[in-house]
């Protein structure tokens, strides 16, 4: 027995929303389905107030392009399936997902509760045909699939850098979990684990949302007060993510009661609060700019104890992986340097943990893709 759809699978971050179209075909008597891409777009996700917008604008702009016409017709016929990989908890058994505490929308604002049902009503789809996953979940699929011998090639990532190898058979049992921690827009983080047959299931987590910040110096306690002005729960993902280095670019000005250059203070001005993080990249990059620099450093430092904590909490032997867009370009600075902040702030888990942690393999995967890669590779495992 054979059935064919289109297969629309999304990852809608809280800056980039990417769509892409594929067609699906499964025959039981094979091991893996047939899987054609077909074409993609990306959007930015604060001009839209929720999926279905998004869904409206991607069907709308792939009718208006050349299109096969089996492709075309199962468009028409409706006979789509919908996977996405979305910011915020997801519930109801997958057909329900909740963003209001999360910036979605240029003014800082989140969505509404977003419904599958909803979605399927307004864009005339069948019952049942849109899921949602977590968008670090969708990311652990991903890793799954990447040891899963009968995972389609499209669903598997080749981008990947060794920051902490480990030779032992530690790294190689099947048996030991995975885990993952991305650092984005915001903190996001899950695990996987072996099932009887070796495959990795996945379970999505919080740990971003932990305030587990400990001030190693007094620079650092006097970051943490800085933090606590407005609220005192203070989430990691205030410093490990994207925003948190312009939290972080601002508490260096005060705190070394140093103004910004004038340059780094007009480029941020001409850009949006999102595209702010590369722009202090940038000029510590590119100009030396001594408190981008402090804020990078900051940032790789915290980075690599909140990855050590993690070696501690799942001890992922298998493999604990970096995603996320911003430690890639982040290379010129722990890329070939002896002087690696993060590496060497993961592997300094104290005298008690230290020797755990050197046994947890660590792992970058740069690919902005691993969402939609995650998306897919769920619907060929629940392809019922």
């Amino acid at each position: 027995m054979s059935k064919s759809c289109a297969v629309i699978a999304g990852d809608i971050g809280g800056t980039n929303a990417r769509v892409q179209l594929l067609w699906y075909s499964y025959n039981q008597t094979l091991p893996t389905p047939s899987i054609t891409f077909i074409t993609r777009q990306t959007y930015r996700t604060s001009t839209f107030t929720g999926l279905n917008a998004i869904l409206k604008r991607f069907l709308n702009d792939i009718q208006n392009e050349e299109q096969q016409e089996d492709v075309l017709d199962s468009i028409r016929n409706k006979n789509i399936r919908v996977v996405l990989a979305v910011c915020g908890p997801v519930w109801n058994n997958l057909r329900s997902t909740d963003a209001h505490n999360i910036r979605m929308l240029s003014d800082g604002a989140g969505w509404a509760i977003q419904h599958a049902d909803t979605i399927e009503n307004d864009l005339q789809l069948k019952s049942n045909s849109v899921i949602f996953l977590n968008d670090i979940e969708a990311i652990g699929y991903c890793l799954a699939a990447q040891v899963d011998s009968q995972a389609h090639e499209l669903c598997q990532s080749t981008k990947t850098f060794v920051l902490h190898e480990v030779l032992t058979e530690d790294s190689t049992d099947t048996k030991t979990p995975v885990a993952c921690l991305a650092a984005g827009t915001g903190l996001g983080a899950c695990f996987l684990t072996p099932d009887n047959f070796g495959r990795y299931q996945v379970y999505s987590s919080v740990a971003g949302m932990v305030d587990t910040f400990s001030p190693q110096n007094e620079e650092e306690w006097f970051l943490l007060k800085y933090l606590r002005r407005n609220q005192s729960f203070i989430e990691i993902e205030q410093i490990v993510s994207g925003p948190g280095f312009v939290t972080m670019l601002q508490f260096y000005s005060e705190y070394l009661n140093q103004p910004l250059t004038t340059k780094l203070a007009n480029d941020l001005q001409q850009v949006s609060h999102d595209d702010a993080p590369a722009i202090i990249s940038q000029h510590a990059c590119d100009y030396n700019d001594a408190l981008c620099l402090r804020v990078i450093d900051t940032f790789l430092d915290v980075f690599g104890r909140v990855l050590g904590t993690a070696a501690q909490t799942f001890l992922p032997y298998r493999g604990l992986y970096i995603t996320g867009g911003i430690l890639p370009k982040l290379a010129w600075r722990w890329k070939n340097n002896r002087n690696n902040l993060l590496l060497k702030s993961y592997l300094d888990q104290g005298s008690k943990m230290s020797e755990v942690v050197a046994r947890v393999p660590l792992t970058l995967i740069d690919d902005d893709d691993l969402g939609l890669k995650g998306c897919l590779y769920y619907m060929t495992i629940h392809n019922d």
